[in-house]
């Protein structure tokens, strides 16, 4: 009788793999041939779920998202909302977060000539935009914010994380996890004024 085989589990573990890959590498390393050898899969069993590199990358950028999502969503209070603790979910403090983000950056090399990528990566900052608004709303340090500014604060936000991770991604010794949180921190403080 042959062995079953958890076909979501492979195809995550895949994209883990591809996302380690990806982080110490750039997109350049995450090929069909890198991943299998780091599974110890054959090219063959490998291409049954990716069949090309970009079906890989793709699939390794969603990963990375949905890891952040899964995150995020964890740093929240069942009874409010809380921002900070948001932005502190997302700070690229321990391994699992900055390769997540180096995985981000990566794409973003992609998403410049691909319009399926591009549009790939416009939904995932809607979204996430989409999800900060929702915090605000949540968030008793800002009950006194109208539900108009939020769309503004979100995005300020938004881009202040990004500046703020680009950093300290690439510059870690000037940024080290206590500054990205006095910088988030400062910056949530900064749109919490009306």
């Amino acid at each position: 009788m042959p062995a079953v085989i958890d076909h979501d589990a492979r195809r995550t573990a895949l994209a883990e793999i591809a996302a380690d890959l990806v982080a110490t590498g750039g997109a350049e390393a995450a090929t069909v041939r890198a991943v299998a050898a780091a599974a110890g899969f054959s090219t063959k069993a490998v291409t049954h779920y990716f069949p090309d590199k970009r079906a890989l990358m793709l699939l390794t950028y969603r990963h990375a998202a949905l890891t952040s999502q899964a995150r995020t969503d964890a740093s929240q209070p069942e009874d409010r909302g809380d921002l900070a603790a948001l932005f502190h979910a997302l700070l690229p403090t321990d391994r699992k977060v900055e390769r997540d983000w180096r995985v981000w950056f990566s794409f973003w090399g992609l998403a410049i000539a691909d319009p399926e990528f591009a549009a790939e990566q416009r939904e995932r900052m809607r979204g996430f935009v989409l999800q900060i608004e929702a915090v605000i709303a949540a968030d008793p340090a800002f009950a006194h914010r109208t539900a108009a500014d939020r769309p503004a604060i979100a995005g300020a936000l938004f881009a202040a994380l990004v500046g703020i991770v680009t950093q300290a991604i690439f510059d870690p010794d000037s940024w080290p996890p206590s500054r990205q949180t006095e910088a988030v921190d400062a910056a949530i403080a900064l749109q919490r004024s009306p």
